[in-house]
């Protein structure tokens, strides 16, 4: 309906649905540079799978792997910043990040005994504060 050749591929688990979409060409006007139009279009998705519908489920969306690129991009990330912040000690910063990316960030290392996390910001965008477990900061209590 939007216009894009694709294969498209569907998987459901109990309560989360896994929709892969292998588009034939113009995959930066599905994804968006920083991925924005990708978790718009799975946003909308998730609309339409719950309306109506007592039960809830949660869909994920993949174009050409970039959700896969991405969460890889993003734990790496994560465990060079627990790596940054235990040498400096303190915090070690991210870049903007929606709720979905935050939160790879926080199951990366939420093992690691080392460092603690938490959000800095309000609204939907925030950036994820790394820092030494034992670390004091005003700003824990963002969010």
């Amino acid at each position: 309906m939007m216009g894009f050749e694709a294969t498209v591929s569907a998987q459901a688990e109990e309560d989360r649905v896994n929709v892969t979409a292998v588009p034939s060409g113009d995959e930066d006007l599905l994804t968006g540079r920083k991925g924005e139009v990708r978790q718009a279009l799975q946003h909308v998705l998730n609309l339409m799978l719950n309306r109506g519908h007592g039960a809830r489920y949660h869909l994920q969306l993949d174009i050409n792997d970039f959700w896969i690129r991405r969460e890889n991009e993003l734990k790496e990330l994560a465990l060079t910043l627990a790596d940054r912040a235990v040498e400096s000690g303190s915090e070690a910063v991210t870049e903007y990040l929606n709720a979905q990316e935050r939160r790879v960030v926080h199951m990366t290392l939420k093992e690691d005994p080392r460092v603690k996390t938490y959000a800095l910001g309000t609204g939907l965008i925030k950036r994820v504060a790394v820092a030494p477990a034992d670390f004091q900061s005003r700003y824990e209590s963002e969010g």
